[in-house]
C-alpha cells in the first residue's frame, strides 16, 4: 500500500505517542504501518522514547521490530544514554541484551555510564561499569524477554532495498552510463 508523506508521518507519530502507552499500543502502531525507525525533528527514534519513558516492554517490542540499537539524536545520545541519563535500568538491561553500545559517545563525550553517574544512579552507574569492565555479563535476550529471532527477521526485512533488484541493475546500469559520459563526452548520454 502506497502511503503519502502526510499519511505514513502521521502512522510515525502514533508509534512516537504509543511508546508511552506500552507494548499493546506500540506493537498496533507496528501493525499499522508505522516505521520503526522513524525520528522527531530532534531525530530521536521510537527507541529513544522507550528509554526515556521506563518503558522496557515496548522497547523489547521495538527492537523485536527491527528498531536501530545505535540510532542518534541531534545530541548523538543512543537509546542507552537516556537510559542511563534517566536511571531506567529494565530499560537498559533489554538494550544491553540486545547489543546496545557501552562506550558511545554522546556529543558531550560522555557515555552511557557517565550519563549515569552525572544523573545519580549510582546503582545503574555501578552496574554498567562491572559489564564494561567484565566482571558482570551482559543480560542475555532470555533474560529480558526478548525474541532475537524475531528481531534477526525484521532486520533481515529492513536491510531490503525499497526497490526490486531489477530495478536496482536498471540504476546501476544508468548511473555507470552517466559516468563514462562525464569521464569521455564522446560517450554522450
Amino acid at each position: 500500500m502506497t502511503r503519502t508523506f502526510i499519511e505514513q508521518q502521521a502512522l510515525n507519530d502514533q508509534l512516537i505517542n504509543a511508546v508511552d502507552d506500552g507494548v499493546e499500543a506500540t506493537n498496533q502502531a507496528i501493525r499499522d504501518g508505522a516505521e520503526v525507525n522513524a525520528r522527531t525533528d530532534t531525530l530521536d527514534s521510537s527507541l529513544h522514547y522507550a528509554a526515556c519513558c521506563r518503558k522496557p516492554d515496548a522497547a523489547i517490542a521495538l527492537l523485536e521490530a527491527g528498531a536501530d540499537i545505535e540510532a542518534k539524536n541531534d545530541t548523538q545520545d543512543t537509546p542507552l544514554h537516556l537510559a542511563a541519563h534517566h536511571g531506567h535500568t529494565e530499560t537498559a538491561k533489554a538494550l544491553l541484551a540486545a547489543g546496545a553500545n557501552l562506550t558511545s559517545l554522546d556529543s558531550r563525550g560522555n557515555t552511557p555510564m557517565d550519563n549515569a553517574h552525572q544523573r545519580e544512579h549510582p546503582e545503574l552507574a555501578d552496574y554498567l561499569q562491572s559489564i564494561a569492565d567484565g566482571k558482570t555479563q551482559r543480560p542475555t535476550p532470555k533474560n529480558v524477554g526478548l525474541d532475537m529471532k524475531k528481531r534477526n527477521n525484521a532486520l533481515k526485512i529492513l536491510s531490503k532495498p525499497a526497490i526490486g533488484e531489477h530495478t536496482a541493475k536498471a540504476v546501476a546500469g544508468m548511473e555507470a552510463q552517466r559516468q563514462a559520459a562525464l569521464n569521455d563526452p564522446s560517450e554522450g548520454i
